[in-house]
């Protein structure tokens, strides 16, 4: 069986693809020829052929719009003029490539538009933002339109039922594959072997109750602004309340220090930024609890890690929500509000409410049933092409979004 996958940054530091990735090697050990198309593949992956679409210059703001364009030009020159033979089967990450067999959906721009409309545009930044979203919700509705994918998978159920709504002729072939985490790496294990020795790299004392934020960037949507605020008024009850905020490259964060000392009084008392890292479990194994008041999401990687290790989660309802919080059980939910989320925080810090300890993540997937996962999805739309005999476990079940519902 030929597989051809497409995303601009074959990358374990790329959320979308760090599942994808880590089955490669169960992929070619069951006989699947793998072929990559991107901008970006980490020096270590093995495939059988990689094609780096041309590039020009550092684009940022259309940053996948151009990828897709490439995409769509190189499919079309190599099998329609060439006519070289097409792949078994076209693996496309998001709205690459329409004419695929399987496209998997890690992000709703139906949702972010909904968001975005609320929070309105206050800045230059968030009418860059505004624009390129409206370019990426036309461009997944028409793809939605025009696609030959036999199965579209999606990262959560709301993201699914999103989809569903825009387009009931693809109901059918919907399926959940939720976000996959490492267990070697992110387990409850981690507290115990690294939390002191980060708390003191980071200047924590015993008492401090340490609430940590993780992005790489987007911080309006992912809600830092609400993080920082809430925490800050969290600490007029309770001042040994932090924040600790990791990811980022320093260029954003300085640009980010200035907003929030524009809009914050007396951040800089209870916040620590890190920036990049490459060992986030370290960072959650320093924190008490894992904050993300995010408007849209689709089912954020960190949610999965930071619940792996151990930490109660603290959330606004957001896509992928569903998917990880059972509420008073492994963390909270709460509204957009910095006062209620205060609120909420002090029960936890005050010792009202504690997380039930020892639960397993709700609905994510370890590496190796992730790659499981795949490969089913590819014999069912391929039958016949791969060595099931292979595969590491079986029965890892697709849901269905129509009928499973936290």
């Amino acid at each position: 069986m030929k597989l051809l996958i497409i995303d601009p940054n074959i990358s374990l530091s790329s959320p979308s693809m760090k599942g994808v990735v880590r089955a490669l090697p169960m992929l070619r050990r069951a006989g699947v020829e793998v072929e990559l198309w991107c901008w970006h593949c980490d020096p270590d992956i093995k495939v059988d052929r990689m094609v780096r679409l041309p590039r020009i210059g550092a684009i940022r703001v259309l940053y996948t719009h151009a990828f897709g364009v490439l995409a769509r030009l190189t499919n079309w020159w190599k099998f329609k003029i060439t006519k070289a033979p097409r792949p078994d089967i076209i693996y496309s990450v998001a709205w690459y490539l329409p004419q695929c067999d399987v496209c998997h959906v890690h992000f709703s721009p139906w949702d972010w538009e909904r968001r975005q409309q609320e929070l309105g545009v206050h800045s230059l930044r968030d009418l860059i933002e505004r624009v390129s979203s409206w370019f990426s919700l036309r461009n997944a509705n028409r793809s939605l339109r025009s696609t030959t994918a036999r199965r579209i998978l999606c990262v959560s159920e709301a993201v699914a039922q999103d989809v569903r709504q825009i387009s009931l002729r693809h109901a059918a072939s919907l399926r959940v594959l939720p976000n996959s985490y490492d267990p070697a790496r992110f387990h409850q294990g981690v507290r115990q072997l690294w939390r002191g020795e980060m708390r003191a790299r980071l200047s924590y004392t015993d008492a401090d109750k340490v609430f940590i934020f993780v992005s790489t960037g987007h911080y309006r949507r992912k809600g830092i602004f609400l993080a920082v605020e809430s925490v800050g008024l969290l600490r007029q009850q309770h001042p040994e309340a932090k924040l600790l905020v990791v990811g980022g490259a320093e260029s954003r964060l300085g640009a980010l220090r200035k907003e929030l000392s524009g809009s914050i009084a007396g951040w800089r008392e209870f916040v620590t930024f890190t920036g990049n890292v490459p060992d986030v479990e370290k960072y959650f194994a320093a924190a008490d609890a894992f904050l993300l008041p995010s408007y849209s999401e689709a089912f954020a990687l960190v949610e999965v890690e930071a619940d792996a290790c151990g930490l109660p989660l603290f959330l606004t309802r957001h896509h992928g929500s569903e998917m990880i919080l059972q509420e008073g059980v492994n963390g909270r939910f709460f509204e957009f509000d910095p006062v209620r989320m205060a609120a909420v925080l002090a029960e936890f810090v005050s010792g009202a409410w504690q997380p039930s300890t020892g639960q397993a993540p709700k609905k994510a997937l370890t590496s190796d049933e992730y790659a499981s996962a795949l490969l089913e999805i590819f014999h069912s739309v391929c039958p016949g092409s791969i060595d099931s005999s292979t595969q590491p476990g079986q029965g890892i079940v697709m849901q269905h979004p129509e009928v499973s519902h936290s």
